[in-house]
């Protein structure tokens, strides 16, 4: 029988623990847990636990953990997508699909042509972000959680791309080459970045800094992308091509 699963922010060093947070609120007054009810706990790094409802307060509850186990349901690529951020309610979109996938981490960046600037309520956005990436692996069973950065510029998140194994740009340029062969040509690749840029595209002496830092231009298709389109986009296809 499928298990409501609820996040707990720490790994729990008993086997009885108090909730008291928004999820307290949710077991409760959502879901109507009640004694003896049997949920489903995970840390957001790798482990979940069952867990049974013991003793409910008005706005908490105490629950004994049954039986914790590391379940590792990720992908074998360690995928990240520093994108630019789009408008409206379209980055939280972005956020909660590419979390879905199993993407690791994403990283907003401000471009020349960007429009959305969120660097002075980076901290507000980022808060409101982790909450929908929290929802995404509750939702999908995965036992990690998106890490999400603070918005950083374009020029300076390119200086460390060389950590990665295969950095890619999704661009329109003439030199942009399919993902098929930059798979063929990095088989063994186990960590990618890919970064996807604003609406009206990258300015050229941005693509020629990403090229010299050692990114590899790459198209996603015939047709010009919006910017969480392109970012889920890209997400399925190198988690496919990288699938086991």
């Amino acid at each position: 029988m499928h298990q409501d699963r609820f996040y707990l922010p720490y790994t729990p060093e008993a086997p009885e623990i108090w909730l008291d947070s928004g999820e307290a609120h949710h077991i409760l007054h959502v879901k109507r847990a009640k004694l003896g009810s049997t949920i489903t706990l995970f840390d957001g790094k790798g482990s979940e636990y069952r867990a049974r409802v013991t003793e409910i307060l008005h706005d908490k509850l105490k629950v004994f953990i049954e039986q914790s186990r590391a379940v590792d349901r990720e992908s074998c690529v360690d995928i990240t997508i520093a994108f630019s951020v789009p408008k409206g309610k379209l980055a939280a979109f972005l956020i909660q699909k590419c979390a879905e996938l199993g993407v690791k981490t994403l990283i907003p960046i401000f471009c020349k042509r960007s429009v959305v600037n969120i660097r002075n309520t980076s901290g507000e956005k980022i808060e409101r972000w982790n909450k929908i990436a929290i929802g995404a692996s509750k939702q999908c069973r995965r036992n990690f959680v998106t890490h999400i950065e603070n918005q950083i510029p374009f020029s300076d998140f390119v200086k460390n791309i060389r950590c990665y194994d295969l950095p890619l740009i999704a661009c329109t340029e003439p030199n942009a080459r399919t993902l098929k062969h930059f798979v063929i040509e990095h088989p063994s690749a186990k960590t990618i970045v890919c970064i996807i840029g604003p609406e009206g595209g990258f300015d050229r002496s941005e693509i020629e800094m990403a090229e010299k830092a050692g990114c590899k231009p790459v198209g996603i298709g015939n047709s010009i992308l919006r910017v969480e389109t392109a970012a889920i986009a890209i997400s399925s296809m190198l988690l496919y091509a990288y699938s086991d």
